[in-house]
């Protein structure tokens, strides 16, 4: 990786400067709870953190990934929508006096009931049927995804053995990577919807089931009546073994700025209570507002392949971006560079970014965040290139040889302009999903 750097004010000299997550004690030593790390939910920022890369049993906030992954599949089209109860689903959970919903081999479950069981209830069963619903059938399939998944969101401490978080020595995790999680399922298309129920959720008499169930989510922190009630959690999953001890990641927002909360191994439920508090208060007190960016004008150069030819070159530059900032930081504490790969080979996705770090001292994590960049004068550079005979094209041009030659130069001729014409289509797409998404930002 190629990698580009400029200060956003007038601090070039700090570009060879080492950023160390952590290297300064940026929010609140906690005794009781382990691990904790605070995240702006819209970027992925770290604000502050302890421990945040240790790796910890999760317990049941493991079902946020199962439920952004059911969420993924099922793309907000619930109705209609049912599932099978399988003997796995049931009896692999004999014998761990494990959270259930009582669901019995041969129950057809609606989706929608088997979200919210699994949310609400902590249902181990549930989890294990949604498992299967986007595992291909089978609970391991389903386990095999998540890891999938882990590995495209590329966190380095998670691995998952099962789906519900029931202990075991190969299904761990760590704060910053469940926040991550927690941030990349609250995009899958009803996730946050489940993941913020408070009311009650009632599932009505199946196939094999003659009784109504009733759910209501059991964390003490969103119960308005309990003397634990924080008014700015909007939706959570709590978790407990005794392995792990209490779990908790939770979203949260107050004034306009969204929160990302996790929590690992409090020794008491009511450490995981005080100390949530704690990290929210702090939090919200010390964060109270976004900083917008400008783009710096940081660019570079990207030569462009296709066919085993060089196309040319086009600009890569910063987007800007809009920072949550602990008071008392601006923008000649935060330092933008590129990080780009060698060449842009077409038909690949481009894995450009502007990489925004901050020099946080005391006040905020000394840390970064990596946006995508901006890719300009690619479409003019296809559109040029529409016709042009690519290397593999010329390597059949026929020259006294058999029909079929000609038929593979022209095929491959014309593949590579549909090509071409497909790509010059999704950029301008997305440029205008970029527009209405800035718009709708106010940049």
């Amino acid at each position: 990786m190629k990698k580009f750097t400029a200060a956003l004010c007038t601090v070039l000299l700090l570009i060879g400067a080492v950023l160390v997550p952590g290297a300064a004690a940026a929010g609140p030593a906690l005794a009781n709870t382990r691990a904790y790390c605070i995240m702006d939910a819209d970027t992925g920022l770290v604000l502050a953190q302890q421990n945040m890369d240790e790796e910890l049993h999760p317990a049941s906030i493991t079902k946020v990934m199962t439920l952004g992954l059911a969420c993924e599949k099922a793309q907000g089209d619930w109705d209609d929508v049912k599932l099978t109860v399988s003997h796995e689903d049931v009896y692999s959970l004999a014998g761990t006096d494990s959270s259930h919903i009582a669901l019995r081999e041969g129950e057809e479950v609606p989706l929608v009931d088997a979200l919210y069981a699994t949310q609400m209830a902590s249902a181990n069963d549930g989890a294990n049927l949604l498992a299967e619903y986007f595992g291909g059938g089978t609970i391991e399939g389903g386990v095999a995804k998540m890891n999938e998944q882990v590995e495209e969101l590329g966190l380095a401490h998670t691995h998952f053995a099962n789906p519900h978080g029931i202990s075991d020595e190969d299904h761990y995790t760590s704060c910053y990577d469940m926040a991550q999680i927690l941030r990349w399922a609250l995009e899958q298309p009803g996730f946050e919807d489940v993941f913020t129920r408070s009311e009650m959720y009632t599932m009505q008499p199946t196939n094999v089931q003659p009784v109504t169930r009733y759910f209501s989510q059991q964390d003490k922190m969103r119960i308005g009546s309990s003397r634990y009630h924080i008014a700015s959690i909007l939706g959570s999953k709590i978790g407990y073994t005794n392995t792990a001890r209490y779990s908790y990641a939770c979203l949260a927002e107050q004034n306009g700025v969204r929160l990302i909360c996790v929590t690992m191994q409090s020794e008491l439920s009511t450490d995981k209570y005080n100390d949530v508090r704690t990290l929210l208060d702090y939090a919200f007190s010390t964060f109270t507002g976004y900083t917008d960016l400008p783009a710096q004008g940081v660019t570079a150069q990207l030569p462009v392949t296709g066919g085993g030819e060089s196309l040319g070159t086009v600009t890569v530059s910063d987007p800007g971006v809009r920072l949550l900032l602990a008071d008392g930081l601006s923008a000649k504490d935060v330092t933008v560079s590129l990080e780009l790969p060698e060449t842009y080979v077409l038909g690949t996705e481009p894995e450009v970014y502007a990489v925004y770090a901050i020099r946080g001292g005391t006040k905020q994590e000394s840390t970064s965040v990596r946006v995508k960049a901006e890719i300009s004068g690619l479409t003019e550079l296809l559109e040029a290139s529409t016709g042009t005979e690519l290397e593999a094209a010329k390597a059949v041009q026929p020259k006294g040889r058999a029909l079929w030659l000609l038929g593979i130069s022209l095929g491959s001729t014309v593949a590579a302009a549909a090509v071409t014409f497909f790509i010059v289509r999704l950029l301008a797409k997305r440029k205008k999903r970029r527009a209405r998404s800035a718009s709708r930002h106010g940049k």
